[in-house]
């Protein structure tokens, strides 16, 4: 899939118009994928979009990028709902993480059984999906609107971007499971999460990247100790 935003500006808004024609092109990938037949292919995918095969051209080459796009297009849409909402710059750090797990979630919720399917397959693996989230996570943690400067020097480390990635993961795969009235469980799981994460971050309770990253694990509903990359950092401790 290529890039919604114009390569000449340093932080630039994704464009309205791309995000919608690769959005529409990504559902209606995924409506004939959910229905018997032959593999995607991009005349179908367009006929069934309402979109020309020039448009189809200019975002993607082949209906194979389609599934994973649906991945990225989540992150996309998340750093537009955040440009677009009024008094956004006003928010504390606890209020941008929550509106990160919130729009992330509600995001794939919109295919939430193709998730299910294909998160933990190739299909997610060939897009952007975790760079974005690390990506995503290390911006909050350093934006100096919301994070004292004193405590970047441990939000910016990338154990601590690493933990929280998974930590991200665990919330997706724990909504994936979640099977209570409008995923009620998981939101009473972010809720706790984003309220310790955000005073550790804020009030800094700990000196070094790795101990903030070691807090969240020890404080872990999740079960991010039995995953490879956490067990990996923490092995010795």
């Amino acid at each position: 899939m290529r890039s919604l935003s114009a390569p000449t500006a340093p932080s630039p808004i994704p464009d309205a118009n791309a995000f919608a024609e690769q959005k529409q092109l990504v559902e209606a990938a995924l409506r004939l994928d959910a229905a018997p037949g032959a593999p995607l292919a991009a005349p179908e995918v367009c006929a069934e979009a309402g979109i020309e095969p020039s448009v189809f051209e200019q975002h993607f080459d082949t209906a194979e990028e389609l599934r994973p796009a649906f991945y990225d297009l989540a992150l996309v849409q998340y750093r537009m709902l955040t440009e677009a909402t009024t008094g956004y710059e006003e928010f504390s750090f606890e209020e941008r993480l929550a509106s990160f797990f919130y729009i992330l979630l509600d995001a794939l919720g919109e295919q939430r059984a193709f998730v299910q399917a294909t998160f933990d397959s190739r299909v997610r693996y060939r897009s952007a999906f975790r760079a974005e989230v690390r990506e995503a996570l290390r911006a909050l943690l350093t934006d100096d609107d919301v994070v004292p400067n004193a405590n970047q020097l441990v939000t910016g480390l990338w154990p601590v971007h690493e933990v929280l990635t998974e930590v991200t993961f665990a919330v997706i795969r724990h909504w994936m499971g979640d099977e209570t009235d409008d995923q009620q469980a998981t939101t009473a799981l972010v809720d706790k999460l984003v309220s310790f994460i955000a005073e550790l971050v804020t009030f800094g309770g700990v000196s070094s990247g790795l101990n903030l990253a070691w807090y969240v694990v020890q404080n872990d509903s999740l079960g991010l100790g039995r995953l490879p990359v956490v067990g990996r950092l923490f092995s010795r401790r």
